[in-house]
C-alpha cells in the first residue's frame, strides 16, 4: 500500500512535466538465468543544459536552474534495475558555449558547462538500505543538431548530446539489514549520450542512449560491500510506434547503489510519454 501511495504522490506532483514516461517490460536476468517483468516510472529531468524546449524548471534565470529528478523502479528483483528509489534535487549553474556551424551550414554544435550541487536520496524498495547524500558534479556537455535543409520551413533532422565528468557523494547510509549506519563517501566519473531521429512534427522516431558511471568506494559500511569500485553501464535503443508510444530494447551490466547488487539484463519494453 505504501508504495502506491507514493507512486500516485509522485504521478500527481508531476502533471505539468513533459517527456516523462512509464516503462512497462519484460527482461531477461542473465546472473539467475530467467526472465523478470519491470515496471517503473521515470521522472528524470536529466537534459538541463543542452535541451531547454520541453523541460520543466522549478527556477532558471542567469542560467542558474533547480529541476528536480526522481526514477522509481517496483519490477521483479533488485537485478532488473540497480536503482529501486532515487529522488534528487540538481541545483546548478550553466555556462553555455559558442555555438558553431558546419561547413555545409545545416549542423549547429555548442561546448557547455555545468557546475551542480544535488540533494540526494537512493534506497531499495523495502527501503532498508538508505542513502541520504549530497552530490557534487562537474559536466562538460557538447551538443549537435542537425537541420533538414536550408530552407524557411526546415526542421530538426537529429540531434546529439554528449555529457561527462567527474561527480563525487557525500552523506550517510542508514541500513536496517543490519542495524547500523555510517559515512557514505564515493568519487567517479560519469559518461552519457543520446542520439534522437525527429520527424518533421518534432516527434522522436528513434532515441539511442549509453551511460554508465564508475566510482570509487571511498567509505560505506562493509557488511554491504567490500568492493573499492562501483560501477554500471546502460544503453537503449528505443523506437516510435505510435504517437507517445515506444518500443524499446534495452541491455545493463555492472553494480551500483543502494546494495551493489550486480545487474545483467536485456529488457524488451513499452514506454510511455504523456
Amino acid at each position: 500500500m505504501k508504495y502506491l501511495i507514493l507512486v500516485l504522490s509522485i504521478i500527481s506532483s508531476t502533471t505539468t512535466f513533459s517527456q516523462d514516461f512509464i516503462r512497462i517490460g519484460a527482461a531477461h536476468d542473465f546472473d539467475k538465468n530467467k526472465v523478470v517483468q519491470t515496471f517503473s516510472f521515470d521522472f528524470n529531468r536529466t537534459e538541463k543544459v543542452d535541451e531547454k524546449a520541453g523541460r520543466f524548471l522549478l527556477f532558471d534565470k542567469n542560467n542558474f536552474y533547480i529541476l528536480p529528478s526522481s526514477d522509481l523502479n517496483i519490477g521483479d528483483g533488485v537485478t532488473s534495475s540497480e536503482n529501486n528509489v532515487l529522488f534528487q534535487i540538481n541545483i546548478g549553474k550553466a555556462f553555455y558555449g559558442k555555438k558553431w556551424k558546419s561547413d555545409d551550414d545545416l549542423r549547429t554544435s555548442a561546448w557547455n558547462k555545468a557546475l551542480e550541487f544535488n540533494p540526494s536520496y537512493n534506497s531499495d524498495k523495502l527501503f532498508d538500505e538508505r542513502l541520504t547524500f549530497g552530490q557534487v558534479k562537474l559536466i562538460f556537455n557538447l551538443i549537435s543538431q542537425k537541420h533538414k535543409d536550408k530552407t524557411a520551413d526546415t526542421y530538426i533532422e537529429s540531434a546529439h548530446s554528449l555529457a561527462f565528468g567527474p561527480f563525487s557523494n557525500l552523506g550517510y547510509r542508514n541500513s536496517k539489514t543490519f542495524e547500523t549506519g555510517r559515512l557514505y563517501s564515493t568519487v567517479g566519473l560519469f559518461l552519457d549520450y543520446k542520439m534522437r531521429l525527429l520527424n518533421s512534427e518534432n516527434e522522436e522516431t528513434w532515441v539511442f542512449k549509453v551511460s554508465g558511471n564508475y566510482y570509487h568506494i571511498n567509505s560505506d559500511i562493509s557488511q554491504i560491500t567490500t568492493d573499492d569500485y562501483g560501477g554500471i553501464i546502460k544503453s537503449s535503443i528505443n523506437r516510435m510506434i505510435i504517437k507517445k508510444t515506444y518500443i524499446g530494447l534495452s541491455h545493463k551490466y555492472g553494480n551500483d547503489n543502494p546494495n551493489y547488487e550486480y545487474v545483467h539484463t536485456l529488457e524488451l519494453s513499452m514506454k510511455i510519454k504523456y
